[in-house]
């Protein structure tokens, strides 16, 4: 059963990558990331775990956190589950991974972000990229809403051109998407004046 459920998320893991290629709707990304975690947790629990099991699913966690945008609660849970299996892998094995340091690092880092937010002291809030994003994507409401927003978005661009000038588009329509739930957020070229976005 669990290998069962472990190549399914490994399909969501295909599926959420195919959508961010092709600049789709990426509001079923949280939904499969929740199937994923739930999945995580429910290995965890397992007693009689194999160290092959554990290890392909954490190449499937590590692997589709990097597929989930703007969901920086859901992002922690992933980095946490990630934390929690190099923790039973090492428990497992009486090895150390480097890589537990790099995650708890991330963790440490989302936290204090996702706190910020929480507490209105956006100043404070480190994205750690070279594009600056709004700090309103940090905070709860948004991420509550975001998903909404991006299908409406997307209902409004069926029929546009997933090319030079589409991130415009989209930008716009989850805008305006957003702005009737309340939230006013800066678009990427809005944050980054100067840079050239195609």
């Amino acid at each position: 059963m669990l290998r069962r459920l472990l190549k399914k998320c490994e399909d969501h893991c295909r599926h959420a990558e195919t959508i961010l290629q092709e600049q789709d709707d990426p509001s079923p990304i949280a939904g499969w990331a929740r199937e994923i975690i739930d999945f995580g947790r429910q290995l965890l629990a397992e007693e009689a775990l194999d160290e092959q099991t554990l290890a392909d699913a954490y190449v499937v966690v590590y692997e589709f956190a990097d597929k989930v945008y703007e969901h920086p609660r859901l992002l922690l849970e992933l980095r946490q589950l990630a934390y929690d299996m190099v923790l039973r892998g090492e428990a497992m094995t009486g090895e150390t991974y480097k890589v537990k340091d790099e995650i708890k690092k991330e963790i440490d880092e989302l936290k204090a972000n996702i706190q910020a937010a929480d507490e209105g002291r956006f100043g404070d809030i480190k994205s750690g990229k070279m594009l600056k994003v709004d700090p309103v994507e940090w905070t709860a409401k948004y991420e509550a809403v975001i998903d909404e927003a991006d299908r409406d978005a997307y209902k409004h661009l069926k029929d546009a051109h997933r090319g030079m000038g589409f991130c415009f588009e989209y930008w716009a329509e989850k805008q305006a998407a957003l702005a009737k739930r309340g939230i006013e957020r800066r678009s990427p070229s809005a944050m980054n004046p100067g840079v050239m976005f195609d």
